[in-house]
């Protein structure tokens, strides 16, 4: 389910694109050239985010072309949208049976928030989680 889209809006006069990011000191008229992040990027950076939350089990996608490959997407379970350089990130998770789910995705909405901020320099407006299933751990056997 790892769709993204790098969709951007059309520049305007009332909304003028602030992708690619312009690096340098325009008041010296030093520019060094543009700086882009693609959305898989940003989902690749929240997918790892979510990983160091306690209570997340995983990420949850539908099955795709990379299943069959043997590949490994890290940013499946994920869906990025940036406008201009504000982002929204969507994702779909398991939670640990027995966890807080509140608590645990409010923690998980945070991480993604401030890993996606602190690596890009882009502003995470939202960050919406979808508790898609609760995993149980396996029981130990008890032998008789």
């Amino acid at each position: 389910m790892a769709t993204m889209t790098d969709e951007r809006p059309q520049e305007t006069a009332e909304h003028p694109s602030n992708l690619p990011i312009r690096y340098g000191d325009e008041s010296s008229g030093e520019i060094l050239g543009d700086i882009k992040i693609s959305n898989e990027v940003v989902g690749t950076i929240a997918s790892l985010a979510a990983s160091d939350v306690e209570g997340i089990v995983g990420l949850v996608s539908k099955f795709s072309l990379g299943d069959m490959l043997g590949r490994k997407d890290t940013d499946r379970g994920v869906v990025v949208t940036i406008e201009n350089t504000r982002v929204s990130v969507h994702v779909e998770v398991n939670v640990q049976y027995g966890v807080n789910i509140y608590d645990v995705c409010h923690r998980l909405q945070r991480k993604i928030k401030d890993s996606v901020e602190e690596m890009t320099g882009l502003v995470v407006d939202r960050v919406n989680v979808d508790v898609r299933g609760i995993v149980v751990p396996p029981r130990e056997n008890k032998e008789r």
